[in-house]
């Protein structure tokens, strides 16, 4: 199949210009702005503390956020996918967490255990041992069975040597001494300034908040409320993820968001029509299933922006 070509097209009412393209590390300058919204969640007040602010886009381009790591490329959320991520070009990694009986982090999408390995039932009811013991990879292939389900700790390594960034996504309710080992680790790698954490669940959201105000926080919705801007600064969330949905009611709604200081990331598209739809609202980044072409796809754009 050819691959499909990116237009630019302009933003209406934008205020400045597309920067150059930025690196990973813009997407977390991005989105910090967390302590400032917590005190005064003005656009002005926002960018007044990051200059960059949501509108720093890469030329146009949104950033490729490789959603379970490379799921085309390996069993998704295994080491196997974010390592095939990490060369795809991605910049960003998207993961899910969950906890184990016995209260370890473990990155799991599903509640239950049945579609990507060879039990059933709830994965919250075995121990970190007894997983330890499934095989995570031969739903997906021969050549990986054996493929384990990883802990967060075996991750955060893998971050930390690479110069992508993290959106790591919260599943279910989260009290704040499961959320410890996970502030933990995240600083014990050093990656504090590259990883945003999310979720859909308010009270985590909250929780999270209290315990680590200086971590970055994502609220995730599948449809904007009414006073989105409000809603994020009520979680103290510098970052929005929706579905492309979102947008077809309102479609300068991505843009008050930003300008209002707030990262605006939609999920999950994976065919370049729906692409070209992320490029024309100018969010900033993309979740999808097929890294390796979007951010191809994404590559050529800039190029020819050039």
């Amino acid at each position: 199949m050819p691959m499909p070509r990116l237009r630019a097209t302009a933003r209406r009412g934008a205020e400045r210009p597309y920067s150059a393209r930025r690196t990973a590390a813009s997407f977390t300058a991005s989105l910090a702005l967390v302590a400032v919204l917590a005190i005064d969640h003005t656009a002005a007040t926002v960018y007044a503390a990051q200059p960059l602010g949501s509108l720093g886009l890469n030329d146009g381009v949104p950033l490729t956020i490789a959603h379970r790591g490379d799921p085309a490329a390996a069993p998704e959320n295994t080491l196997p996918a974010f390592e095939a991520a990490l060369r795809s070009g991605a910049e960003v990694l998207e993961l899910d967490l969950r906890m184990t009986a016995d209260e370890q982090v473990v990155i799991f999408h599903d509640e239950l255990l049945d579609r990507t390995t060879n039990a059933v039932g709830p994965l919250a009811d075995r121990t970190l041992a007894e997983l330890r013991t499934l095989d995570a990879g031969s739903w997906y292939g021969s050549a990986w069975a054996g493929t384990s389900i990883p802990t967060f700790d075996e991750f955060l390594p893998l971050l930390q040597r690479s110069e992508a960034r993290a959106l790591i996504e919260l599943k279910g309710l989260w009290t704040v001494d499961a959320l410890r080992p996970i502030i933990a680790g995240i600083y014990r790698y050093g990656v504090q300034d590259r990883v945003v954490l999310a979720s859909f669940e308010l009270p985590t959201l909250i929780e999270l908040w209290r315990e680590a105000p200086s971590l970055h926080r994502a609220v995730i919705v599948r449809r904007l409320p009414d006073d989105p801007v409000d809603f994020a600064a009520s979680v103290g969330a510098s970052t929005v993820v929706t579905s492309l949905r979102s947008f077809r009611v309102d479609p300068d709604a991505a843009q008050m968001l930003q300008r209002s200081g707030l990262t605006v990331i939609v999920y999950t598209l994976n065919r370049g029509d729906l692409w070209q739809q992320a490029l024309d609202l100018g969010v900033d980044g993309v979740v999808t299933d097929a890294p390796r072409r979007l951010a191809t796809v994404h590559a050529v754009h800039t190029a020819q922006q050039g």
